[in-house]
């Protein structure tokens, strides 16, 4: 069954052979990490990102600076809790900058009216408009899988890793967004989440599911969601992804000229 293996990985994987000389071993290795790779789901994808930016301890700051277009970012070293999901979703191939944007193109007035309550200024502007979470709420509603927003200690299942959550306040204000994680809260079972926020002050899993209040959307996005996107999309957001990453510690330089600050209003 091994030797069908390799001459199987000869003829499919290009450059396979190479590897082979090294043993036997090493192939079957080669083989298992190139399978755990295919095998990786959309939310698979977003956990391992956000428990990334967990470890890294990036820091909460509440700023909007003129970045660029598409796949553009804050600095590494920074992001509010929108940046979270945005950076993780890149992991996974997806770019919510682009696809935000584009959408709001297609349905100008829809995204309008989930900023009017917001009294944000220029909710559209394509530096933004994935970094604010009335747009990402409508865009979820839209493209992903709509969940249900109230916690049932008995049907914990309804909440998996990866899954994406926003926070709203009064009726309808979206003002916080997060990431389920995998670990659980020792004494109430209540699942974590892995957000940004003033405390403590930068990315982190220390928050339960239940602890900023109403839940206004919780989504899950496909797979088949990002099978539906162009490969070359797919791979420009994961090197987004990656060059976030590999900046974490050196000087950024997406960050356009212009640092315009906006009020914290809301989220």
């Amino acid at each position: 069954m091994f030797e069908a293996a390799l001459a199987l990985a000869m003829i499919f994987l290009p450059g396979v052979e190479g590897k082979i000389e090294s043993g036997n071993l090493q192939v079957l290795a080669w083989l298992q990490a190139e399978e755990s790779v295919e095998s990786q789901s959309v939310s698979e994808d977003i956990l391992s990102a956000a428990k990334r930016m967990v470890d890294l301890q990036t820091d909460y700051r509440f700023s909007f600076p003129t970045i660029e277009y598409p796949f553009g970012d804050v600095p590494s070293d920074w992001g509010l809790c929108c940046d979270v999901v945005v950076r993780a979703c890149r992991a996974a191939g997806i770019d919510l900058q682009e696809l935000v944007y584009e959408d709001s193109h297609r349905e100008r007035e829809l995204y309008i009216e989930a900023n009017r309550r917001q009294n944000f200024a220029r909710p559209l502007n394509r530096s933004w408009i994935h970094r604010r979470t009335s747009n990402l709420n409508l865009f979820l509603q839209r493209y992903a899988q709509v969940l249900p927003t109230r916690y049932d200690s008995t049907r914990p299942e309804e909440w998996q890793p990866g899954d994406i959550v926003i926070y709203q306040k009064y009726q309808d204000l979206t003002w916080h967004i997060a990431i389920v994680s995998d670990e659980i809260d020792s004494f109430t079972g209540i699942p974590k989440v892995i957000d940004a926020w003033l405390n403590p002050g930068h990315v982190s899993e220390d928050h339960r599911l239940t602890d900023h209040g109403a839940i206004g959307g919780h989504y899950r996005i496909t797979d088949s969601f990002r099978a539906s996107l162009s490969e070359e999309h797919r791979e420009a957001a994961i090197a987004a992804w990656k060059e976030f990453i590999g900046d974490e510690d050196e000087s950024d330089q997406r960050l356009a000229e212009s640092t315009e600050e906006i009020e914290p209003s809301s989220l």
